[in-house]
């Protein structure tokens, strides 16, 4: 299965439901909920500043799930933001840097 990495942003509402929650059962409801998307959560970090909440490096069956999610998430209104983006190995970025691709850009 393809790994992603989710970085996430609460609300300030979203921030009061995770500070009444707490961080560990937050946790098992993410896993929970990627698990029933047919996923998996390999790890989730939160962050204690920055631009973001927390990261997740998630294995999921394709890219519209990871978009389903997210749009699904945002709508709740907890989140600011949902990024979820394509994650490769060193080995898997070299496979596609040995492809020959035909591209020309705009005006070229």
């Amino acid at each position: 299965m393809p790994k992603y990495l989710l970085l996430f942003k609460y609300s300030p509402e979203g921030a009061k439901g995770f500070l009444k929650e707490k961080a560990a059962p937050r946790e098992t409801e993410i896993r929970k909920t990627f698990e029933g998307m047919g996923g998996k959560v390999e790890e989730l970090y939160w962050t204690t500043g920055g631009e973001y909440t927390g990261a997740i490096v998630m294995e999921l069956p394709d890219a519209a799930t990871g978009a389903a999610f997210s749009m699904v998430a945002e709508a709740t209104g907890a989140f600011l933001e949902v990024a979820t983006m394509e994650v490769l190995t060193s080995s898997e970025l070299d496979r596609a840097l040995a492809k020959t691709i035909a591209y020309r850009p705009p005006g070229g």
